[in-house]
């Protein structure tokens, strides 16, 4: 295991999108499986009595409602959208993989749970994690998943080799850059790292910042705005981080269509998903 090369953007050939777009958006919905009695993502960190409800019932609210009102959103929007898919889900919340079916979104793999990191397991078991978290998705789908997003970006030193190993081709679990990049793996072989957010992201955003409905809305706005900006020099991709317990939620969904119609209605922008931009890098390589 080791970091990305340091290559300045400054530096690069210009990234070339569909069209001469500016920029390329995609939007990343995490759907998440958290196990009862371990404490997860929290609105209320102090709730945390064991066993704690109040916290696991509102990350709840997302799989039994809040996706509801997304899906139906982005197809009144018709922007795509890429699901980052707990392996369980498959299991627990069979509706939900048919909803993501019905509604055409790309699938990620996203681990076996939310309440599972990778950062404590032997090279075995993780091998293991990964082929049952594949094998579920598949199973439920159709067809294996090409994009990984480890949780909590919970990685070992041998994670990247052993998703390519089970034919994963990209992962969003660097947060580095504006552009994809291609990073290189053992033996010659290589991964896409196409970037994801910790900026531009709800559980930031919401939870960590605290920003209202329409403060978030503005945040996601102004990071559109100026990455559109840089892409006119040499085009820039976003990613939009997202989770169905915070954005599904009523208070935040009137802002979430704000944002997304103002990028929606940008001239030179590219919505598209992680397997788009993935299948642009393999084409201009």
């Amino acid at each position: 295991m080791h970091p990305p090369s340091f290559q300045p953007i400054s530096k690069r050939p210009n990234l070339k999108l569909p069209n001469r777009d500016r920029i390329a958006v995609w939007v990343v919905m995490n759907v998440e499986h958290f196990t009862f009695g371990k404490l997860g993502t929290a609105i209320q960190p102090h709730l945390n009595s064991q066993p704690e409800i109040a916290n696991y019932a509102w990350r709840d609210y997302g799989n039994r409602v809040g996706i509801w009102r997304l899906f139906e959103l982005f197809a009144e929007l018709e922007i795509p959208v890429t699901a980052a898919v707990n392996g369980e889900i498959c299991s627990f919340y069979p509706e939900i993989i048919d909803g993501i079916q019905d509604y055409g979104w790309e699938v990620m793999a996203h681990g076996i749970n939310n309440s599972t990191g990778h950062s404590e397991m032997d090279r075995e078991k993780e091998i293991v994690t990964i082929d049952k978290t594949l094998e579920l998705l598949k199973q439920a789908t159709g067809k294996l998943p090409k994009g990984w997003l480890t949780p909590g970006f919970s990685i070992t030193k041998s994670t990247f080799e052993l998703l390519h190993a089970a034919g994963i081709v990209y992962t969003a679990d660097w947060v580095n850059d504006d552009q994809p990049y291609w990073y290189p793996l053992n033996n010659e072989n290589k991964i896409l790292a196409i970037p994801y957010t910790i900026e531009a992201n709800d559980i930031s955003l919401c939870l960590s910042n605290r920003f209202s409905g329409a403060e978030f809305s503005q945040a996601i706005a102004d990071q559109f705005d100026q990455l559109w900006l840089d892409g006119k020099s040499n085009p820039r991709v976003m990613a939009i981080g997202l989770h169905p317990f915070i954005v599904g939620q009523p208070l935040r969904m009137k802002y979430l269509k704000q944002c997304l119609l103002h990028i929606k209605n940008q001239p030179d922008t590219w919505l598209t998903t992680g397997e788009g931009i993935y299948n642009l890098m393999v084409d201009n390589a």
